[in-house]
């Protein structure tokens, strides 16, 4: 197509929170609405603030940790524009059947301030509250040598999110908490950029956002395409992982990618344990969310689903 507008998105990692956006790569949508998007694998989510700040990628999707903490820390002018896939899980290792079984046990924490950690501390404290105690947080790794500590002994339950968590169940490892139960399973990350990017570029902003908004319905709508995406960029040479990974995801996704704010909330009141910054912080700050609302207002999402 002639007169497609150029730009780089890059996503955190190669989990299934990357989905909606490589499917609206790969289904043209983004040249649909008069964009060339180059779409490219970061170092996580600090990778993409980095790429966002410096200018290497216009639109990330990460979660929402690294984010929170640049705007707070390093007075980083970025906010989430629309929502997206973070489902994750508290799977203990072979032989452990219930959260319950938990107590006096190891939860694997990764300690580098991203999402990981505020689940962990999240957890830690639904455990309490559920009476379940001496549960005690150990150093782990990231991916699927998480899997691997589980198998070993070296932790009881470790966070994991699909497709390693569908690799991990199949290895006799089970599912203790689902974020999910508390509003958190689509709710902690989605698509960011800079705010003098939006500032200065508010119609490609609003072409990427209306096209991460259609790549997202055909993500919950076509599970044979989705899946195939799935396991091209996440390497995944089992088709049935794939599928069952999108078979966890699908179900809950929202329609309407909002930014969910009572999560990003649930986020700053964790952080704030270590960063002081983040006990004043509104998660409001944090969110553009007007280009997902004159979708909704404007009746493109209705037309989509065709109600």
């Amino acid at each position: 197509m002639e007169n497609l507008y150029s730009l780089r998105a890059g996503y955190a990692t190669i989990g299934q929170g990357a989905g909606p956006m490589l499917v609206t790569a790969k289904a043209g949508l983004f040249d649909k609405h008069g964009l060339h998007v180059e779409v490219r694998l970061m170092d996580g989510a600090r990778g993409v603030v980095r790429g966002l700040m410096g200018g290497e990628i216009q639109f990330g999707n990460l979660a929402c940790p690294a984010l929170l903490r640049a705007n707070l820390r390093a007075g980083a002018d970025l906010v989430f524009l629309t929502g997206g896939i973070n489902q994750q899980f508290l799977m203990g290792r072979p032989g452990i059947d219930s959260r319950r079984e938990l107590t006096g046990g190891k939860v694997g924490f990764v300690d580098d301030g991203g999402l990981n950690d505020i689940l962990a501390y999240f957890v830690m404290d639904q455990l309490k509250k559920e009476g379940i105690s001496g549960v005690q947080i150990v150093p782990t790794t990231s991916g699927r040598k998480k899997i691997e500590r589980l198998l070993h002994g070296e932790s009881d339950a470790e966070i994991i999110t699909p497709p390693e968590a569908i690799e991990a169940k199949r290895q006799g490892c089970r599912i203790l908490v689902d974020f999910a139960e508390y509003g958190l399973n689509f709710a902690l990350g989605g698509i960011a950029a800079r705010r003098a990017y939006i500032r200065e570029h508010d119609k490609v902003t609003r072409g990427f956002v209306k096209a991460y908004v259609e790549g997202m319905h055909r993500y919950r709508t076509d599970r044979a395409f989705t899946v195939q995406v799935q396991q091209e960029y996440s390497g995944i040479s089992d088709r049935s992982i794939a599928e069952e990974t999108y078979d966890v995801t699908q179900p809950g996704m929202p329609a309407i990618p909002r930014p969910v704010l009572p999560a990003l909330k649930i986020a700053l009141d964790v952080m704030a344990r270590k960063l002081p910054e983040a006990k004043k912080a509104d998660a409001q700050q944090f969110v553009d969310g007007r280009f997902i609302s004159e979708l909704v207002e404007g009746g493109f999402i209705s037309l989509l689903y065709g109600k």
